[in-house]
């Protein structure tokens, strides 16, 4: 009998999550850590977002490089959302992820999907998003760099 998990897709990997401006946005205190995706996590995406989900699969490591917007998920405890805007596309991309890193040292992206401009000036006008590049440029400044 085969096992229920033996076709799941292997885990993603996206670089490491930007934690120093995470926490300056947020007020957290994460540790530096990898983001990646499982299969499990995948699965649950791909049928929950269907069409979306593969249209954003490619764009999760750039949003997560460069993100627009940084926010705590205020239904889901221990998540966070960073919301960016892939080249081409009318609409920004929601990475989730959980905050607890796991025994690998971690962080676990839980879902992807598009996001309208609507919802995102509704979630900044609330301030659940705050701006990335705000913390960018902080981070820049503590680092010493020189950035014009």
């Amino acid at each position: 009998m085969a096992r229920k998990n033996s076709c799941l897709p292997a885990p993603l990997y996206f670089g490491d999550l930007p934690v120093l401006q995470i926490n300056l946005a947020l007020q957290l205190e994460l540790e530096p850590g990898e983001a990646v995706m499982s299969g499990h996590a995948q699965r649950h995406a791909s049928r929950r977002h269907g069409e979306d989900f593969s249209r954003a699969l490619p764009h999760v490591a750039s949003v997560i490089a460069n993100p627009l917007y940084f926010g705590d998920d205020f239904r889901n405890k221990g998540k966070i959302e960073i919301v960016g805007r892939p080249p081409g596309w009318d609409e920004h991309l929601l990475v989730a992820v959980a905050i607890v890193r796991d025994a690998s040292g971690r962080y676990n992206v839980t879902s992807i999907y598009p996001i309208s401009a609507k919802k995102v000036e509704a979630r900044r006008a609330k301030n659940h998003l705050v701006s990335a590049q705000v913390m960018k440029r902080h981070v820049m400044k503590g680092k010493g760099s020189l950035a014009c």
